[in-house]
């Protein structure tokens, strides 16, 4: 009888430890830092590992207003980007080395998925922000960003 307790209390210990190693939930939280647009300071979240840069903001329900992502790269290239598993629109600025912006797509739909949005040059940074934003903080190609 006795061995037949332990036993159960083993199995109990065992499953119980899988039960929360497997269900728990991984929240990874980025970095977040205030970077500046004209006038306009936002709340970006940093995203500069392969992991984070994928996930992005997919799977989110919205983006609170002054607040955006940015996604650093290690070096300057033409990364696509598309709207896979987004919930909502969001405007699209193209960032280069030198901290300008060189090119902006406004208020792209979830459902323009699988169409990939390019740079017409190299970038070595991405900020995404709520649909209409680049108009209300009248972001403009030339615009520096004080990372």
């Amino acid at each position: 009888m006795k061995d037949f307790f332990f036993l159960i209390l083993g199995l109990i210990i065992v499953f119980g430890s899988v039960f929360l190693f497997l269900g728990r939930t991984s929240v990874t939280r980025n970095e977040t830092k205030i970077i500046k647009i004209n006038d306009t300071s936002i709340k970006v979240e940093i995203v500069d590992t392969p992991e984070t840069r994928e996930q992005g903001l997919s799977d989110r329900e919205t983006l609170s207003e002054g607040a955006g992502m940015l996604f650093i790269f290690d070096s300057p290239a033409n990364y696509g980007f598309w709207m896979k598993d987004m919930k909502f629109a969001i405007d699209i600025v193209w960032i280069d080395e030198k901290s300008h912006v060189i090119g902006i797509e406004r208020e792209v739909l979830p459902g323009t998925f699988p169409q990939t949005f390019y740079p017409n040059q190299p970038v070595k940074y991405v900020l995404e922000l709520p649909a209409g934003s680049t108009n209300r903080y009248n972001i403009n190609i030339g615009a520096v960003v004080q990372l």
